[in-house]
This record gives structure tokens, C-alpha cells and sequence, in this order.
């Protein structure tokens, strides 16, 4: 049993589900704070099990201070877990931070809690981080029943079984309080790096019909629901025209949605995924951005960065106020509808942000304030250093 390494520099080791390249969670939240980190001295490694970006299998590098370490994939489940077991052995890390309790981090979250059991409290601390409800997904992503129940399984036990408990939303924390109620959590909302200089727009150009962008994983609303605000929408501006961007999560889920919007629809462009350095002309082309949103678990717990990074780039939003939604477009920095808002009320809405040019600029300089003093990733990386310092017993945190 090796020694666990509690000072005088200690190791952090951030143990992922998946990998860096389709999925955001560790890309976009994970890493940011391991830099932080790794900027303030500490040794941090992230370990990943690149299931879903093979060709990263066995790559390690580094990412400013943070060690990145893909494993191999070979042997299947029982051999990946014992290469994420014997890494974090021979790193011999003062916290590990499981992100996600399920699949290969909840089998590890597993394995050194029962450890732990096994000798008398040695190892490291164990926290959790969770960035939405997992059990929400599994009707979405077509688990089969065995699968679903075990992946369920995992996530109520991944909440009981932690040191402590960073969660990305208000849902979130409460469900925490359900779950783990004497485990301290951090509210830990997903962040932003400001970026240098101003957004950059499009010039306005009055031959170009007003443009409404839609971000979708097509699960957010239903598509009768996006059916009637669409016409609700056309039946003021005719002329209006909708950008669709988004992949389903299940081959055929926006097929539907498609059916309800007119699939010959001249006045709707479906973009479909939208790789990342084609995203800057895409927000040019957008004079104002959609995030519907209904009111159920799904959308409750989790933190949308792509709302956080619209509002950067200085689209202004239209956004049910659902869940974190409500807190990145509080404080005017998004135009925020009730969540039982009618289509029709919702489209009334985006017609009014589209009309008022002068409040469309209004918006776009509060998003950012609101966003920079709020959900700056130093602010929220050194929250989390002060929740590791307050929560845990290594003095030299």
C-alpha cells in the first residue's frame, strides 16, 4: 500500500470519465482549474481514459503546469481501471478529485473508498465534482435498462461516498444536501477567461434578414413547443431566419424537430456541429441568440458554457430562466422569459431584443461585467483552493 504524499508540495490528481475532444466537461471546466492549480505551485495531474478520443490513448503532455496523462486502452474495462490505479499509486496524490461519479471515475472513486475502509483511513481525499444529473441522460442517450440502473447506482453512491462536493449548479448543490448532507459542498459554477479586446460583430448590414441563432442538443424543449415559436415568430417578421447548430446526442433525435420546423424551411439553416474555429463567423452572422429551455431535471442541474461563451462574444440572449441559466443572464445580462413562458411570449421577446439596437448593445457590455465578476476562472479556481483548505485535513494546502 503506498504512502500517500500530503506535503510539502502536494499532488491533486483529477480523475476524468472521457476525454478532451468531443465532450466539454473536462476541456472546458476541469482543465481551467487544474491550471489554476498548477499556477499557484501545486502538482497536478489529470487523468483521462480516452474511451471517446482513442487515438489520445498512452499521450501524456503538458498543458501550462498540468500534467496530462491519457491511458492505455488496452484489455478492456478491468485493465483501464487497473492503469488509473496503479497512476495514481505511483503519484501518490494528497486529493483526488473524481469527475462524474460514474463509469471509469466512479469505479475509481469506488475502488479508494473501500481502500480506504480496507486501512483504517489511509489514502487521499476523495472529492467529487458534478456538473449535471446524471440519471437525466440515460432516456436521452438510449442506455440499455441494466446499464441505466448501474450508471444510476453509481451516481447516488458517488454523492454519499466523498470527502467533499463540487457542484457546477444550484440544483446541484441541493441535490447534494438530499444525498450527502453532512459532505461540505462549493457552489462551482462553470467560468470564463476574459478575452483581450472587444467582441468582434459583423457590421450591421440592412440587407441581411434579422438573424436568430439556436445552440441545441435538441433536448432542451419540446418539438412542439419549437414549433409554435418559430410561428409565432414568422407571423410578425416573415423575413426573420433561424441558424440551427447543434448535433443530437442520439442519431435521429433532431429528426423531429426538423418534421415540426419545416424541413424545406428556406428561412432555417441547419449548421449541424460547429467545430470550434468556425464558431467566430457563426456568432457574426447571429444578431441575437435563443436558449429555451424547459423546466425538468435535465436542464436544472446543469451549467451551460456555450450561454456563458455567447454571451462573451457579445451575441445578445434570449434565455429561459431555468436553472443556471437564470444566474449568467441575471443582472441584464441576457433578456430572461418565466420558464412557463409561452412560445409565443418567448418569440415576443426575441422580436423586442431584435428591434431595440441600442439595447442589444446595452446587453452585450452588461454580459460581460456581469460574467467577468462573476464566473472569472481565477475568482472560481480560487474558491475551490480556499473550499480544499477550509474542508480537508492537510496542513499544507
Amino acid at each position: 500500500m503506498p504512502t500517500f504524499d500530503f506535503g510539502p508540495t502536494p499532488r491533486i490528481v483529477f480523475v476524468a470519465p472521457f476525454g478532451m475532444r468531443q465532450k466539454t466537461t473536462v476541456w472546458a471546466r476541469i482543465l481551467p482549474l487544474a491550471r489554476y492549480l498548477a499556477a499557484r505551485g501545486y502538482l497536478v495531474t489529470l487523468l483521462i481514459p480516452p474511451w471517446d478520443s482513442p487515438e489520445d490513448a498512452g499521450k501524456c503532455w503538458e498543458d501550462e503546469g498540468v500534467e496530462i496523462v491519457h491511458v492505455k486502452l488496452l484489455g478492456g474495462l478491468p485493465s483501464i481501471i487497473r492503469r488509473l490505479m496503479d497512476e495514481i499509486d505511483h503519484l501518490r496524490p494528497a486529493i483526488v478529485h473524481i469527475v462524474k461519479p460514474r463509469a471509469y471515475a466512479g469505479i475509481v472513486q469506488w475502488l479508494l473508498w473501500q481502500r480506504r475502509r480496507r486501512d483504517k483511513g489511509t489514502g487521499p481525499r476523495i472529492v467529487l465534482d458534478v456538473d449535471d444529473w446524471e440519471q437525466a441522460w440515460s432516456s436521452v442517450a438510449g442506455y440499455h435498462p441494466l446499464v441505466a440502473r448501474f450508471l444510476e447506482w453509481q451516481e447516488r453512491w458517488g454523492f454519499a461516498h466523498a470527502d467533499a462536493i463540487t457542484a457546477a449548479s444550484g440544483w446541484l448543490v441541493h441535490k447534494a444536501a438530499e444525498l450527502a448532507p453532512n459532505t461540505p459542498t462549493l457552489y462551482l459554477p462553470n467560468g470564463v477567461v476574459p478575452p483581450t479586446g472587444q467582441p468582434h460583430r459583423a457590421p450591421f448590414d440592412i440587407n441581411r434578414p434579422p438573424t436568430v441563432l439556436w445552440f441545441t442538443r435538441f433536448i432542451e424543449v419540446e418539438p412542439e413547443w419549437m414549433q409554435a415559436w418559430w410561428r409565432a415568430l414568422h407571423k410578425h417578421r416573415p423575413d426573420i431566419h433561424l441558424l440551427v447548430a447543434g448535433a443530437p446526442l442520439q442519431k435521429g433525435r433532431n429528426g423531429p424537430f426538423r418534421m415540426a420546423l419545416g424541413r424545406n424551411d428556406d428561412g432555417i439553416t441547419w449548421l449541424g456541429y460547429v467545430p470550434q474555429p468556425q464558431l467566430a463567423e457563426v456568432y457574426a452572422r447571429s444578431d441575437c441568440a435563443i436558449f429555451p429551455a424547459a423546466e425538468r431535471p435535465l436542464n436544472q442541474a446543469k451549467c451551460s458554457v456555450r450561454l456563458a461563451t455567447t454571451l462573451l462574444e457579445g451575441v445578445p440572449v434570449v434565455a429561459s430562466a431555468v436553472g443556471e441559466q437564470a444566474r449568467y443572464g441575471a443582472d441584464g445580462a441576457a433578456r430572461l422569459v418565466p420558464p412557463d413562458a409561452t412560445p409565443e411570449a418567448f418569440a415576443l421577446a426575441v422580436l423586442d431584443v431584435l428591434d431595440r439596437r441600442g439595447e442589444k448593445v446595452r446587453m452585450v457590455r452588461q454580459a460581460r461585467h456581469w460574467l467577468f465578476s462573476r464566473y472569472d476562472w481565477t475568482k472560481l479556481g480560487g474558491e475551490l483552493l480556499d473550499f480544499y483548505r477550509q474542508v480537508l485535513p492537510l496542513d499544507t494546502l
